[in-house]
């Protein structure tokens, strides 16, 4: 089993999950769940979900997106620029830096994903590279 490398929300984590709100949608191909689901690690199903996430999620599924290791690993957390608020975007995979580098690579290995390597961020942060899934085109 993987250690939690968010030790801020180990505590929630311990505590009866209350349910879930009522879905807005995140679109995921249905391979996932019918074909892959039982053949990738823990980790690789992670870390793909992850992508779909922040790729599907934000309408990038052919564009792709920037998403560093850390984002991965640990999930995003933005700082509101007028109330000093933090927010706890998402909380990423759980999965140590290793781990998350070694799915990478497999996914990629195995033709789940394609990466872009040293891509720069709007933001200037040099350890993202920029992630999609691969996706049949018309005809494939």
């Amino acid at each position: 089993m993987e250690k939690l490398t968010n030790t801020s929300g180990a505590k929630a984590y311990m505590e009866k999950f209350k349910g879930y709100h009522v879905p807005n949608y995140t679109q995921t191909p249905n391979e996932i769940f019918d074909k892959f689901l039982s053949k990738l690690s823990h980790a690789e199903l992670k870390v793909l979900l992850y992508i779909v996430r922040r790729t599907f999620g934000f309408h990038k599924e052919y564009k792709g997106d920037a998403i560093s290791l850390s984002q991965i690993c640990k999930g995003i957390i933005k700082k509101d620029k007028e109330t000093g608020e933090i927010k706890v975007l998402d909380e990423g995979t759980g999965l140590s830096k290793k781990s998350v580098l070694s799915a990478i690579k497999s996914l990629e290995g195995k033709g789940h994903i394609i990466v872009w390597r040293g891509r720069i961020t709007k933001a200037g942060d040099k350890d993202s590279n920029w992630y999609r899934l691969n996706l049949k085109t018309e005809g494939n």
